[in-house]
């Protein structure tokens, strides 16, 4: 009697709405949605990129890191690193601000596109990971290109 409970309480928790197949979950989308530049001195600064989360499901997924290189003008600008926890609002765009800190040699040709347009263009490749229900990790890659705004401060 009591393996007939313990089976029919692990079948209850599986089938409980907390717990998710990683199999039916929808992967976000992700998109670069802005440029931001926080600060500016003589040798580089500190650039904010505002990434936008698109989460499909009904349920908020929980991040727990994140990576991306990015590339302005052709030429490879930098790489970020996040490990602080956020959250995807279920069926909502969260969006997510990571800091990149760079130096002015070598980006001659983003400079100009900023000064002449207040635009750059972009190409971006990275990882984000996300905690699922059921707390299994899961890496979802994104890539993207396209023309975003720089917002000055």
């Amino acid at each position: 009697m009591k393996r007939f409970l313990l089976v029919a309480l692990a079948g209850v928790v599986a089938c409980s709405p907390g717990t998710v197949d990683p199999a039916s979950l929808i992967q976000p989308k992700v998109q670069l949605h802005h440029l931001a530049l926080r600060n500016a001195g003589l040798t580089g600064g500190t650039l904010d990129i505002v990434l936008a989360f698109h989460n499909p499901n009904n349920f908020t997924l929980k991040g727990v890191g994140l990576s991306a290189g990015l590339d302005i003008e052709d030429n490879h600008f930098g790489d970020v690193a996040m490990s602080e926890p956020f959250s995807l609002a279920g069926k909502d765009t969260t969006l997510v601000t990571v800091p990149l800190a760079f130096k002015w040699a070598g980006l001659a040709g983003a400079a100009r596109s900023i000064i002449n347009s207040g635009a750059v263009n972009y190409g971006i490749k990275g990882k984000v990971t996300i905690n699922t229900p059921a707390n299994v990790p899961i890496d979802v890659p994104f890539t993207g290109q396209g023309n975003v705004p720089l917002l000055k401060p």
